[in-house]
């Protein structure tokens, strides 16, 4: 991977997802404010299968058996449209590598739903949350993972 050109380092969670840039490696970051995404309405599901019901062979106690968590279904669709929107920034040649920096699951569904092009992008990930931080304070955790690696 080439070490000059833009990255984007992407701090993202379940429900929000900030980009920075560092058009110089080692040199200032600062946040695209164009990319900052946010959950809505469009990512929770809008059907639910109902879950089958289990019942005790003892006593009245039933509980749910199977069935999907809405709020990981949406969370799932909001890091998909997260993975596209990157995508297409790439495409456009907005950035040159790619850093992730998210907490360990939703990072784990977020690289998976990175394409080939775009993984091939990726520099480094972080499994830790960095939504509610800055620009300065991403870029220390930046030189940290560069160090570390």
């Amino acid at each position: 991977m080439e070490l000059g050109g833009t990255t984007w380092i992407v701090a993202a969670d379940g429900a929000e997802a900030r980009v920075f840039e560092e058009r110089v490696r080692a040199g200032d970051v600062r946040e695209v404010s164009d990319f900052h995404m946010k959950a809505n309405g469009h990512d929770w599901p809008t059907a639910h299968r109902h879950p089958a019901t289990a019942h005790e062979s003892a006593g009245f106690g039933r509980h749910g058996a199977g069935g999907r968590d809405p709020a990981d279904e949406a969370e799932r669709r909001f890091l998909r449209r997260v993975a596209a929107e990157l995508d297409a920034a790439a495409g456009r040649k907005a950035f040159d590598s790619l850093v992730i920096m998210a907490p360990p699951r939703a990072l784990g569904v977020l690289k998976a739903e990175l394409t080939p092009a775009l993984a091939r992008k990726l520099e480094a990930s972080e499994a830790h949350e960095r939504v509610g931080e800055g620009a300065e304070a991403i870029r220390h955790h930046l030189r940290d993972l560069r160090a570390r690696a």
